[in-house]
């Protein structure tokens, strides 16, 4: 199921999913056309945000490792879910381009069994 995510929720809901997906490993992709590009491949997701007019994606832990992706001037953020567990989240630009994060191993939050330090 994706289900799509008002405007005005888009800094809580990235938030609280931020916190709730810490350092789960993450691929990102860049959609642009029918051109597809791994910008990132089993990270640790660092988190999130909503800004003014750019969502900024963070991953990496450490500072060999961490980089951050900025999209612009988004129009729509989606979840990507079944069976109530989050698989991905798409972030599509005004251009109509979408960056997506997708997790590696999708598992309902409550299920994880501690964390990696």
């Amino acid at each position: 199921m994706i289900r799509d995510l008002p405007n005005n929720e888009w800094p809580q809901f990235l938030e609280a999913f931020s916190m709730q997906h810490d350092r789960w490993l993450v691929n990102v992709e860049s959609f642009r056309g029918k051109k597809c590009d791994l910008e990132v491949k089993s990270e640790p997701l660092a988190g999130i945000t909503a800004r003014e007019r750019e969502i900024v994606i963070s991953v990496g832990i450490d500072t060999e490792t961490h980089r951050r992706i900025i999209v612009r001037n988004p129009r729509r953020v989606r979840i990507e879910s079944d069976g109530g567990v989050d698989q991905a989240l798409q972030i599509e630009e005004g251009d109509g381009s979408v960056t997506r994060v997708a997790f590696r191993s999708p598992i309902a939050p409550e299920l994880v069994d501690g964390l990696a330090p």
